[in-house]
């Protein structure tokens, strides 16, 4: 919308320079009818933005530049003002567009509004001063270089601070949301559970008797069993879940809009993933077996707090370890034996 504000901008300048130029009493009906023709062509590009919601194009440019070109032919050749008009064009161009196509845009211009100029004053037969021509040209090159580096200084300024935010944000091994982002979050997910009355899901992981495989096959081995467990996260939740590292071997998984008997499920399905793999560990010529267990708690049918319902999920995960480890369990299921778990694991909370 701004840009469409800031062509019409240029429209009436032009058209008011164009009416008050000393060609106006000579050429007023040329002029007159180059500004309808400029006001038609102007009003089916506002509406084509309007309709397509398409953003600024250089195809549109060129056309932009021959439309201010048309009035320039009618008002003077070099000795119109309009040329400037043609600089706020390229500053456009330079705005959504790379360096090679916003050069582009400086080239044409220069090379049309000579031939613009020489055409007007052999026609008006006027003296032509070249050096003021090659001056104005010049100056169209200068400023489509000057827009287009100021413009891609910008942009990768842009782009390293939101690498930065994602850095801030992101655990450098796995890729996973860190625990920092993670606070950050949280309190997004619980206001929506809040205002839609419904439920958030957290799901505690914890990597079986990892600190022994560390110790044991070294932490290149441990780093390559998070970076696969992060994996099988990725694939067995949706786009809308946040999966987190929340430190050392521990994840987590916030799941909006689900009934914790699926989201149950969803910890299951990643623990059998895990389950079914093993980790090549290079020099000792084996494969091992690696598992994991899980915890779930649900707000707010497990607390009003979220910092509790999170406890609540580590005690679950901690029952899960107590009753024999690689096994999901709900905070209604703590104190339930493993074999009744694994038996009817879809009775949860006397349901």
């Amino acid at each position: 919308m701004i840009m469409l504000v800031y062509r019409w901008m240029i429209f009436v300048f032009s058209a008011v320079l164009s009416i008050t130029s000393n060609r106006f009493e000579i050429q007023s009906d040329a002029i007159l009818e180059s500004l309808a023709v400029v006001a038609i062509y102007n009003g089916a590009a506002t509406a084509y933005y309007l309709n397509t919601g398409k953003k600024f194009s250089a195809n549109i440019l060129y056309l932009d530049i021959i439309s201010i070109l048309l009035l320039i032919l009618f008002t003077g050749g070099l000795q119109s003002e309009l040329y400037v008009f043609l600089i706020f064009l390229i500053g456009l161009c330079g705005i959504y567009n790379d360096f090679a196509s916003t050069m582009k845009a400086g080239v044409i211009s220069a090379v049309v509004y000579t031939a613009t100029c020489i055409f007007s004053g052999r026609y008006y037969t006027e003296h032509i001063l070249y050096s003021t021509l090659v001056i104005r040209d010049l100056l169209f090159l200068m400023a489509a270089f000057a827009i287009s580096r100021i413009n891609f200084e910008v942009k990768r300024y842009d782009e390293l601070r939101k690498r930065e935010f994602r850095l801030a944000r992101t655990d450098k091994l796995t890729g996973l949301a860190n625990r920092h982002y993670f606070d950050q979050k949280v309190r997004e997910e619980v206001e929506y559970a809040n205002s839609n009355n419904s439920f958030l899901n957290v799901l505690m992981f914890d990597l079986d008797n990892f600190k022994g495989f560390n110790d044991t096959y070294g932490h290149l081995s441990g780093d390559k069993l998070l970076m696969l467990f992060s994996d099988i996260i990725r694939q067995c939740v949706r786009k809308s879940d946040i999966p987190i590292r929340y430190g050392g071997e521990e994840f987590m998984i916030l799941i909006r809009d689900m009934d914790i008997i699926i989201a149950k499920s969803v910890g299951d399905r990643i623990r059998r993933q895990l389950e079914k793999q093993r980790i090549y560990l290079g020099a000792q010529d084996e494969h091992q077996k690696v598992t994991v267990s899980c915890g779930v708690a649900q707000y707010p049918r497990h607390a009003k707090e979220i910092k509790d319902v999170i406890e609540k999920a580590d005690q679950a995960l901690y029952h899960a370890k107590a009753i024999g480890k690689n096994i999901v369990v709900t905070y209604d299921e703590i104190g339930q034996p493993r074999e009744a778990i694994e038996r009817e694991p879809m009775k949860i909370g006397g349901k």
